[in-house]
Parts: C-alpha cells; sequence; structure tokens
C-alpha cells in the first residue's frame, strides 16, 4: 500500500468515526451543560431565598398596613434543560408525573418569586402581600425543526409594603 493510501484509509476512518460518535456526542454535551445550568440555578436560589427571607410574604391582603404600597413583580421565561426535556418524553409514552418537568417549573416558579422579592427589597419594602402567580407556555420552532421547543413563562406578583406616613397622614411642610 503507498503512502496515500494510507493517509486517505485514515482519513475515511476518521470522517466515519466522526459521523458516529458526533452525534452519540451531542446530546451527552447537552445533558452535562444542561445539567450544570440547572445546579448552577439551584445555587443561585439557596443563596438569594434566604437573604430575601426577611420580607413578610403571603397570598392575603394586609389591611391593617400604614403606609404606601405598589406593584412589584419577577418574571422569567424558563426553557427546560435537554435531559428534563428527554426524561419527559419518555414518560409521555407511558404516562405519569413528569418529575423532571415538576422541579423545572418548581425552579421558574422560585426564580420569579425572587425576582419579585429583590424588586420589594429595592423599595425599602417590609413585604409583599396578595401574592399571585401566572404561568404559559411558549412554542418556538426554527426552520425546518418539526418539534417546537417548550419555554415556560412565569410571573409572579404582588402588592409591596412600603412603611411610611399612610394615605391622608398630615405632611409636614417647609420650616
Amino acid at each position: 500500500m503507498s503512502g496515500g493510501g494510507a493517509a486517505g484509509l485514515v482519513v475515511s476512518l476518521l470522517c466515519c468515526g466522526l459521523v458516529v460518535v458526533l452525534p452519540l456526542l451531542v446530546p451527552v454535551y447537552a445533558a452535562l451543560v444542561g445539567l450544570r445550568r440547572r445546579e448552577a440555578t439551584q445555587r443561585m436560589l439557596a443563596e438569594a431565598e434566604p437573604r430575601l427571607a426577611h420580607l413578610t410574604r403571603t397570598s392575603t391582603e394586609s389591611p391593617d398596613h400604614v403606609g404606601t404600597s405598589t406593584l412589584v413583580h419577577g418574571s422569567v421565561a424558563y426553557a427546560p434543560d435537554f435531559p428534563s426535556r428527554w426524561v419527559t418524553r419518555y414518560v409521555n409514552l407511558f404516562g405519569g408525573q413528569g418529575k423532571s418537568m415538576t422541579m423545572q417549573a418548581d425552579l421558574a416558579r422560585r426564580l420569579a418569586t425572587v425576582r419579585m422579592l429583590e424588586q420589594a427589597a429595592g423599595l425599602g419594602a417590609t413585604g409583599v402581600v396578595n401574592i399571585r402567580f401566572e404561568s404559559s407556555q411558549m412554542e418556538m420552532s426554527s426552520g425546518g425543526n418539526k418539534q417546537p421547543t417548550a419555554t415556560l413563562e412565569m410571573l409572579a406578583y404582588g402588592t409591596a409594603l412600603v412603611p411610611g406616613p399612610g394615605p391622608g397622614a398630615p405632611q409636614e411642610g417647609p420650616r
């Protein structure tokens, strides 16, 4: 065999190897990246939630508040990671609870709540009352992609209780 034939054989083997290995590596890479991003999000939430724990949170009204109140909100458009989408497709074949997607929805809710509480803390609020959540699913597809990518949009909103003089309280004028 000549030197050119050996080089051609090596190139052929490399091309065949890429055709076989590359489709296997892409999902593995996507799974690793998705899991790392999920862990980073969970670490961020584990840090932010205790920092904002001093704010009172309730889903009912607080009529005895003296001060001002204002609307605060937090939203997130959260795309589930590759492993969760894959497991959910598998579960959909046989039925049952999609625990991985339930966890992803919980992460989206927690992210929206943290963003809402950070906005309230920035206003100097002592708490947020009458908290509500809204969710929707956005589906996007690009080009010839037959399977749309589902993204969960989560909105948390409530009334921030800002301390201070209540409405109708006498204002001090300049001296």
